[in-house]
């Protein structure tokens, strides 16, 4: 009987969450900072963000999905994320 392997997406999510066990640290946003440059958006390679045309603000959203890389933190002009 032939091992199944892990597809490619559940292997990522086990990295992710090593990475995230292994870093213990999480995205902390301030909605009230940011003036919708977007950029965290521009940036997230695993989608965590949506503009917000209507209010020009940026929604941080599923942050389980989230991997702690701090693209997004380095990219805020307004240091309106942090990665804590």
């Amino acid at each position: 009987m032939a091992v199944q392997s892990p597809s490619l997406w559940e292997s990522l999510l086990e990295h992710v969450e090593i990475a995230r066990t292994l870093r213990g640290l999480e995205i902390h946003y301030d909605e009230s900072e940011c003036t919708g440059a977007w950029e965290c958006y521009a940036v997230c390679p695993v989608g965590c963000w949506t503009p917000d045309l209507e209010r020009r603000k940026v929604i941080f959203h599923d942050p389980e999905r989230c991997v702690a890389c701090g693209a997004c933190v380095l990219q805020c002009p307004e240091d309106a994320i942090r990665l804590e």
